[in-house]
């Protein structure tokens, strides 16, 4: 007599959230070409975010990071109200560091002063600092810095992993990417290439109606990890948490120049096994505690081991993701039974 095998059942809040976010029927699939990703305009589109992240530089570069925030989505973990000199609107933030880079990582700017956006995204100028140049599959980068300048030719592939689809409110995606450049520090010219993902993300924020405009959405904790497990594989982690530590998010993305990627979260595990000394001191007055030492794991549909990692951050946190940090950590684990190790980019935000 044959038994039929049953998918377990899913957590309570990962069903919950299910019913808002229709990511489930994206992910997997091919990424629709010429789809738009473009800078705010509107109360349905009033904030954007481009973001561009490679995670295994050489040292002492270690990573690179863009991550934009054009506009205010109004979100506690990313807040930054304190820095705002013109409106919430016209404000852009953003962090782009590299580990050589001693400060200087963290723009905050007027766009309408400072900035050049084309309506179709194609071209995004923030100051002299960052240029954004072209539309997938096809772009360029530019970080102008008085450390570091770096620059890379990106090819952003049909692979994608959705984050958030809220249809008419918010939608936030991550393109798998290859890229190839150079990096110029200390007189000196290197060049670089490898896997990386392209970002973009836009809604509707609290600023989009008069009576939400002094809200917030009450997002306590955020982190984000990017990891090339080999040359051609790369391994995304999200957990975003609410009041009370409701999971908002949790999940491990794996995609490849292969295929078109899946999305894991059974058996997911973050544990902060310890942080740093000291706390970091923030623009707001806050201290906020940082991973020194950090692990998780996944299992596949089956229940078994799918990945599992364990890291050491590196000292190199940036501030400037919304009100947090980001920065590197190098892991060891194993993936699908094979041993692995190398380096990940970080993003992390704690506001309990």
């Amino acid at each position: 007599m044959s038994t039929r095998r049953t998918r377990p059942r899913r957590p309570l809040p990962e069903r919950l959230t299910a019913l808002v976010n229709r990511t489930g029927s994206l992910n997997g699939r091919p990424f629709p070409p010429g789809t738009p990703m473009r800078p705010p305009a509107g109360r349905l589109r009033n904030w954007a975010h481009y973001g561009l992240m490679v995670p295994d530089l050489p040292e002492p570069h270690r990573f690179f990071g863009v991550m934009s925030i054009i506009g205010t989505p109004g979100v506690t973990v990313f807040a930054n109200d304190r820095l705002i000199t013109t409106t919430p609107e016209d404000t852009a933030y953003t962090v782009s560091a590299t580990a050589s880079m001693d400060s200087g990582q963290f723009l905050v700017q007027s766009i309408a002063r400072d900035c050049d956006f084309r309506a179709d995204g194609s071209r995004l100028r923030f100051g002299e600092e960052l240029l954004v140049e072209g539309a997938p599959p096809r772009l360029t980068v530019r970080r102008t810095h008085p450390d570091v300048t770096v620059e890379l030719d990106v090819e952003v592939t049909g692979t994608a992993s959705h984050f958030a689809a809220l249809p008419g409110t918010y939608r936030h995606w991550s393109l798998l990417a290859r890229y190839r450049g150079r990096i110029e520090h200390g007189g000196r010219h290197q060049d670089i290439a490898g896997l990386c993902t392209f970002e973009y993300a836009a809604g509707a924020g609290t600023r989009s109606l008069p009576l939400t405009r002094r809200l917030k959405v009450p997002v306590r904790l955020f982190t984000y990890h990017v990891l090339n497990l080999d040359e051609r594989t790369q391994a995304l982690l999200v957990e975003v948490l609410g009041p009370g530590g409701f999971p908002l998010q949790r999940a491990v993305y794996l995609r490849s120049l292969d295929d078109h990627g899946s999305v894991h979260t059974r058996g997911f595990a973050l544990g902060i096994t310890s942080y740093e000394a000291t706390g970091r001191a923030t623009p707001d007055g806050r201290s906020m505690r940082l991973p020194r030492t950090l692990a998780w794991r996944v299992q596949d549909e089956a229940g078994r081991e799918l990945l599992s990692v364990e890291g050491t951050t590196g000292g190199d946190f940036a501030y400037g993701l919304g009100a947090g940090f980001v920065g590197s950590y190098t892991y060891t684990g194993r993936f699908r039974g094979a041993e692995i190790g190398g380096r990940a980019y970080l993003e992390y935000v704690d506001c309990r």
